[in-house]
């Protein structure tokens, strides 16, 4: 069963449907999530909170296809809310296992981590959804609402930021 046909049943009062669609996400909203937010306590919380608002709202989402957006803009909105509310940034959490970043090993997702963390909000942002979401720019500009132009710049900076951070980019394959 793909994607879009879950999100249809979904829609149509389908718990475990919608508990699929949770499965094939939560590891990507929980890095997003973690990347926005630098805790790992305060990602888990935006994560549920997202998934619980998106169970209750799942039957006013108009296009399926656009499930994987809808359900990030929720998560992203979540975490502005928390962000806003705390006003500085408190560093207490160790950074969860690097397994939740795709392919890294344990010290390189570590290191990896790191780097995202160190990066300001709006870089930290767009590195989250464009890789750990794996979103198109469109649909990055879409979620954060701003031009596609300031979305190709940001990933630029911030992908060399990160590359001077690791000594090299960990989002570009190097051809052998």
């Amino acid at each position: 069963m793909d994607e879009i046909e879950l999100v249809e049943r979904a829609r149509n009062g389908d718990e475990r449907s919608f508990a699929l669609l949770v499965r094939l996400h939560e590891r990507s909203l929980f890095a997003t999530a973690y990347a926005i937010m630098r805790s790992e306590w305060d990602a888990a919380d935006a994560v549920q909170d997202a998934l619980a608002e998106a169970y209750a709202k799942i039957g006013a989402l108009r296009n399926a296809v656009a499930f994987k957006a809808w359900l990030t803009r929720i998560l992203v909105n979540r975490c502005y809310a928390v962000l806003r509310k705390r006003k500085h940034d408190v560093l207490t959490a160790d950074p969860p296992e690097p397994e939740a970043y795709t392919h890294l090993g344990r010290e390189e997702g570590l290191d990896l981590m790191r780097a995202v963390r160190s990066l300001d909000l709006e870089h930290r942002e767009v590195i989250a959804l464009r890789y750990f979401r794996d979103m198109k720019l469109t649909e990055i500009a879409e979620v954060l609402d701003c031009p596609l132009g300031t979305v190709k710049s940001r990933i630029n900076r911030a992908l060399g930021r990160l590359g001077s951070a690791l000594g090299s980019n960990p989002f570009v394959e190097v051809a052998e």
